[in-house]
């Protein structure tokens, strides 16, 4: 059986689940005591400046991060009622798993392939830090799944790597991080 690292047109391996929470602190609680998973990055009011099918949106969200193995864990709660991939779930009462996402090395190229295999842009973003990164979706992958495709900064591959020696290293103790873009004066 092949890997889907090895199938032509293949986004490599999936290195991030992302789910929508309704109380961001809670969630990172019961992942923490639940599944052991932390250390968590926080980040506070991070303006998502974004085009959400077609039309221009400013979500701000909170989101926090943590890893098992390589595979990232992102948890993300919606502050305001912008247009965004997360509101309709919001909305809907829909909590739980949102997004698989892929680093892109190549996020133009790798955006046209995926349109090339039936998945529509739905909301392409660019971090108030830099980078960018695109949702997409299929009705053939699921009405509410979105693929997410990250650009591979230097920046966010760093970001990456410590991750994930921190969790690797985390026996449990210690505070998490916390970056609050609002006191930052980011947006």
């Amino acid at each position: 059986m092949k890997t889907a690292a090895a199938l032509p047109g293949s986004l490599g391996p999936v290195r991030q689940l992302g789910y929508v929470v309704k109380d961001l602190d809670q969630a990172v609680d019961a992942w923490t005591r639940q599944l052991g998973l932390g250390p968590w990055l926080f980040f506070r009011n991070v303006p998502l400046h974004s085009v959400f099918r077609g039309q221009p949106s400013t979500p701000v969200i909170d989101l926090a991060l943590s890893y098992r193995g390589d595979m990232q864990i992102e948890l993300i709660q919606q502050r305001n009622d912008a247009a965004s991939p997360y509101l309709a779930d919001i909305r809907a009462g829909r909590y739980g798993l949102h997004h698989t996402a892929f680093l892109c090395e190549d996020i133009e190229g790798d955006v046209r392939r995926a349109e090339e295999q039936g998945l529509k842009v739905a909301c392409d973003i660019r971090m108030p830090a830099g980078g960018r990164y695109v949702y997409l979706q299929s009705p053939d992958l699921g009405e509410h799944l979105y693929i997410e495709l990250l650009e591979a900064t230097e920046q966010f591959r760093g970001m990456f790597a410590q991750g994930v020696a921190a969790a690797a290293a985390w026996d449990g103790k210690g505070e998490n991080t916390v970056i609050d873009f609002a006191q930052l004066g980011q947006g």
